[in-house]
């Protein structure tokens, strides 16, 4: 009876290890990912619960959330990564394939 408890714990640690998600600071080029660099802790805005909010993060793991966003933003919009306008935490409009950095969600 150990043994099946100790393997379920056992598959539960790998399956979070395998599908860990985190934030991470990356560049891009033309609207695709170019590399990134390292586990994220700041500011920035995601997609959080049906809409776009400015969260906080550190060492790559949403900490917390602080309302609907309204600005600008990168975000992956129809293949590519692209700078959009946002009002109370829908997105607007977007305007063009991005170049530059942004925070993303990196799964493994």
């Amino acid at each position: 009876m150990k043994i099946r408890y100790l393997l379920t714990a056992a598959l539960a640690l790998v399956s979070t290890v395998v599908f860990a998600e985190t934030y991470q600071n990356c560049h891009f080029v033309s609207g695709s990912k170019s590399y990134c660099a390292g586990l994220f802790t700041g500011d920035s805005v995601v997609f959080d619960q049906g809409s776009y909010k400015s969260c906080h993060f550190v060492s790559g793991s949403k900490s917390y959330c602080a309302g609907l966003f309204t600005g600008d933003s990168v975000i992956f919009d129809q293949g590519s990564y692209k700078s959009c306008h946002f009002v109370s935490g829908s997105k607007s409009y977007c305007a063009g394939l991005f170049t530059g950095d942004a925070v993303i969600l990196i799964q493994n």
